[in-house]
């Protein structure tokens, strides 16, 4: 890579409806990143995993900073990525958004007209969690932080890790 250190690529992962995509997007646009919402490519575009890995596969030659958000709900989501992404010569970190319950509550609210389909929602959602193992060792940000919060704890964060590693 030129003798170049090796690019970020961030992963961004939480609960539904904690900040999670409000912070990559910000996080994108600031460092001028490209923003990849995995699932948003599901949902919206129908693409496999397999389709989006390939995606991802691709996306990794640019060799600059990459944000990717969803599609990491679990350990071996996450690890399948950062395996990917570490072949690719990037340097993957975790960033775990954690916000309380009542404030997710309140944010599926306004998102579902029915109070009953935003609980629905909420609970099956939450089934396909799974929180980082210690091994994972993510960057943790509050989703109720203003960006300007958030930007300056990932950034002290990997400043910390980057040190260690020296």
């Amino acid at each position: 890579m030129n003798g170049k250190s090796k690019p970020y690529a961030i992963l961004v992962f939480g609960a539904p409806m904690s900040g999670k995509t409000t912070f990559a997007e910000q996080f994108s646009a600031r460092f001028n990143a490209p923003f990849l919402n995995l699932s948003e490519l599901y949902i919206e575009h129908k693409l496999t995993r397999k389709l989006t890995i390939v995606l991802i596969q691709q996306l990794t030659k640019c060799k600059q900073t990459l944000i990717l958000e969803g599609g990491l709900d679990t350990e071996k989501q996450r690890n399948e990525i950062k395996e990917i992404l570490m072949k690719s010569g990037y340097k993957p970190v975790l960033i775990w958004v954690q916000t309380d319950l009542n404030a997710i509550k309140h944010r599926m609210r306004h998102k579902y007209k029915k109070l009953e389909d935003a609980k629905n929602a909420l609970a099956e959602q939450y089934k396909k969690i799974e929180a980082p193992s210690e091994l994972e060792q993510p960057l943790v940000i509050s989703g109720k932080h203003t960006f300007q919060t958030q930007c300056k704890n990932v950034l002290a964060g990997l400043s910390e890790r980057k040190r260690n590693l020296k």
